[in-house]
């Protein structure tokens, strides 16, 4: 289980090379690849609200299955708060990681693809991992989390000003973040399957 204290902002398309480059460039900044993400959401029904995600994760270091459920996820008004339960399997599983789901009797209510790249960078003491993510059918997000193992291990003022000191340091206005989760935003785009 770990917690997550989370922020994304939207990144014009012309921007994106630009924050790029500041990942890049940000002071002790590691540059961790590229990351490819195939996220499904599993359901009773296709109505019914997700119950878990899979997700199929290739990076430059490889591929592995992720199988996520968020007993806990809440909103402060730009900053997301998630407890997450999480557990890995190796890539060549997905397939039978499908067919034991849906053995389950759980159905696919929703997919989300995001691709782009991956850093972590060091603020405030702080560990901020951000990814540059075009999110299909969504566009392009900085999408920036400080993660502790257990809620009460982590100063949630201090992590919160330590993402939007990144996010300042970017250029980006803070008008540009994103108070919806991108679930949501893929259903009020008309793509709420996927």
């Amino acid at each position: 289980m770990g917690f997550e204290i989370e922020i994304k902002a939207h990144v014009a398309p012309e921007r994106v090379e630009d924050i790029r480059e500041f990942l890049s460039s940000y002071p002790g900044s590691e540059n961790l690849g590229t990351t490819d993400k195939c996220d499904i959401y599993w359901a009773n029904s296709e109505n019914d609200p997700p119950r878990f995600r899979t997700r199929l994760e290739k990076t430059d270091k490889g591929a592995a299955v992720l199988f996520t459920s968020k007993p806990l996820k809440k909103k402060d008004y730009l900053t997301e708060y998630n407890v997450e339960n999480e557990f890995t399997s190796s890539a060549d599983q997905w397939e039978k990681v499908l067919e034991f789901v849906r053995g389950l009797g759980l159905t696919v209510c929703r997919r989300k693809w995001k691709k782009g790249y991956n850093f972590t960078l060091p603020c405030n003491g702080f560990s901020v991992h951000a990814e540059l993510l075009e999110v299909k059918f969504l566009g392009w997000f900085l999408e920036m989390e400080i993660c502790s193992e257990k809620e009460e291990d982590i100063d949630k003022t201090e992590a919160e000003k330590a993402l939007f000191a990144v996010l300042d340091a970017s250029g980006l206005d803070r008008s540009l973040v994103e108070k919806t989760g991108y679930n949501k935003m893929l259903v009020a785009a008309g793509h709420e399957r996927g």
